[in-house]
């Protein structure tokens, strides 16, 4: 005869046993299972990132410490507008890329209108 999983619905809240009521219950598992599960670190991109206190985060890849909110670990502003300016110049640099594209494409069609003409 096996044990029955006490936890099977509440999660870690369940050493809270019946007190406290459902609700609050169910709301501290979801928080703690967030809270508890490794995070990508916003430095070296490996998931190794875990909580040591409120509000402070450390790698354990890297060895980075993070100060982010207390319970899900959020990616600094500075580390997002960096991302964003990142994006924005591969984006220019595709839209470069494409133009010169054309352009190639544009004077290939003249250079083989050019031979066709000299041919004739």
């Amino acid at each position: 005869m096996t044990m029955a999983k006490r936890t099977k619905k509440v999660g870690s809240a369940g050493r809270l046993g019946p007190r406290y009521g459902v609700r609050i219950r169910k709301r501290i598992a979801d928080i703690e299972k967030l809270s508890k599960k490794w995070h990508e670190c916003p430095k070296c991109m490996a998931k190794a990132v875990k909580r040591e206190a409120n509000g402070i985060w450390k790698c354990r890849h890297c060895g980075v410490s993070i100060a982010s909110s207390s319970y899900v670990l959020t990616k600094p502003v500075a580390v997002k507008r960096e991302v964003t300016d990142v994006l924005a110049e591969a984006r220019a640099l595709a839209k470069a890329a494409a133009a010169a594209d054309e352009e190639n494409e544009v004077l290939s069609e003249e250079e083989r209108l050019e031979e066709v003409s000299e041919k004739e």
